[in-house]
């Protein structure tokens, strides 16, 4: 059974995407869950994709392709942020 992340915990890329700059070791947020489709069997996460405090992207990639780290958005020191 795989761990699921929670709402706004942070992850960890364990595999680049294709067709975007987020590579295997980028750190991100989950922003929402996505159910299994037809045409993806694999529940997967909308990840916000942060490089140096800056959004790098906004993808959604399977569950197996995260590691969900122990923090939660908000609660490390050096908060990213970003007014809207």
């Amino acid at each position: 059974m795989m761990t699921t992340a929670s709402l706004f915990q942070w992850v960890e890329l364990k595999q680049d995407v294709p067709n975007s700059p987020v590579k295997a070791g980028n750190r991100g947020v989950v922003l929402d869950h996505l159910r299994p489709t037809k045409t993806q069997q694999e529940p997967g996460y909308i990840l916000e994709i942060f490089k140096d405090s800056e959004t790098l992207d906004v993808v959604s990639v399977p569950i197996s392709w995260v590691n969900p780290l122990p923090e939660t958005w908000g609660s490390i020191e050096h908060d990213t942020r970003q007014t809207v």
